[in-house]
């Protein structure tokens, strides 16, 4: 008899997961992705949108080219999730399953920060990008402040990424020299995670492209010309925010979220305290052996779903299940004018995360390029 698994997000842990399954199980084994949006956009294409160098829309995946693959869609709402009957509520129906894989990422607390929702525009959304974008081809003097809300929060290279390409382009307009670029982030330091080694090379970059620098500050409240944080004042003329992230509401609501505030999972098989249900990609809080929270980042969601899916399918055809994720993945850290900087990290290495950071580079940025094509044409064609 068939086993259901169900799929809740498709982001790039629902999407390797849904993959994975297809691929290794037979056509009497259903796989369904549930999702309330057709359209998949991979995350580190929205900052392109600040430049022009992608258009709102651009690059994106059609979730409906999955039931071609054989791999069932709903576009629709999750509302609930009963791990005690193994069965989640959708908008209009109710469905069950066998093996459930929770992968609904983070969501933006916006509300989180006085002032954010009036004065600031949302980095982290293609829409924000978008009015940034028309904000920046006029903008000829000021002061830009780049506002980090809260920790931990998607892609940690990213607000440093959008800081370049802002850098870039005020420097192709021939206005940079009449812009401060600031960034202000609660992190002690950039990458935090890596230890100061790391933090110091981005934060030389930031130096060689005069970005000022303001770690450890949290922010209190955003005004219309002012940033207030915990120590001090800091004048703007516009300012960017990345939110406070938080896990859907839906998962505390099962009991699946501990004191972290994420999503409780064994750091090896994403495993949760629930029987048959794995929790993969922003939603989960695996931790280090050091007992930090692993960064969310979707290269690292894509393994997560990899080895799930593939420990389902040696337990469904009665198999050891081997598959175990090592905590290592490779992020491009765009540095603006067409470069990236490789950056590879074991964030389980012991006694402290391992990394390694390459120069900024074209081949870099080719190698960004083609990571995101090959995960469209696996995922979409």
């Amino acid at each position: 008899m068939g086993k259901r698994i169900l799929i809740l997000g498709g982001g790039f842990g629902g999407l390797a997961a849904a993959d994975t399954l297809r691929r290794g199980l037979g056509a009497e084994h259903k796989v369904t992705l549930i999702d309330k949006q057709r359209l998949f956009f991979m995350g580190l294409t929205k900052l392109w949108v600040l430049s022009g160098a992608r258009r709102v829309g651009e690059n994106a995946g059609n979730r409906t080219a999955l039931n071609n693959r054989g791999i069932e869609f709903i576009e629709t709402e999750v509302v609930r999730i009963d791990t005690s009957k193994k069965k989640v509520r959708l908008r209009s129906l109710e469905t069950s399953y066998d093996f459930l894989i929770v992968a609904l990422g983070a969501e933006y607390s916006t509300d989180s920060t006085p002032g954010l929702n009036r004065y600031a525009k949302n980095l982290y959304i293609e829409s924000g990008c978008s009015e940034i974008r028309d904000l920046l081809r006029s903008f000829k003097s000021g002061t830009i402040t780049i506002l980090v809300c809260g920790l931990p929060f998607k892609c940690p290279p990213a607000p440093y990424e959008a800081t370049f390409i802002i850098d870039s382009v005020l420097r192709n307009r021939g206005v940079r020299k009449n812009v401060k670029l600031r960034v202000i982030t609660p992190e002690p330091h950039p990458l935090t995670i890596l230890g100061p080694e790391a933090g110091k090379k981005l934060t030389d970059l930031l130096t060689n492209r005069e970005i000022d620098y303001h770690p450890g500050e949290k922010v209190r409240e955003i005004r219309k010309n002012s940033t207030f944080t915990e120590t001090g004042e800091y004048p703007h003329d516009l300012v960017l925010a990345i939110p406070v992230h938080v896990v859907p509401q839906l998962l505390r609501d099962c009991g699946l979220v501990d004191q972290s505030g994420w999503v409780r999972v064994d750091p090896s098989t994403l495993s949760t305290t629930a029987s048959d249900v794995f929790a993969v990609g922003d939603c989960a809080g695996p931790k280090t052996p050091k007992g930090a929270l692993l960064p969310r980042a979707g290269i690292l969601a894509e393994e997560q779903g990899t080895v799930v899916a593939k420990n389902i399918i040696s337990r469904i055809k009665g198999l050891p299940e081997t598959e175990r994720f090592t905590g290592e993945g490779v992020c491009f850290m765009e540095t603006g004018i067409g470069m990236a900087a490789p950056v590879r990290a074991n964030f389980y290495g012991q006694p402290a995360p391992t990394w390694e950071i390459a120069p900024p580079s074209t081949e870099g940025f080719e190698e960004k390029n083609r990571f995101l094509m090959e995960r469209m044409n696996r995922w979409f064609s």
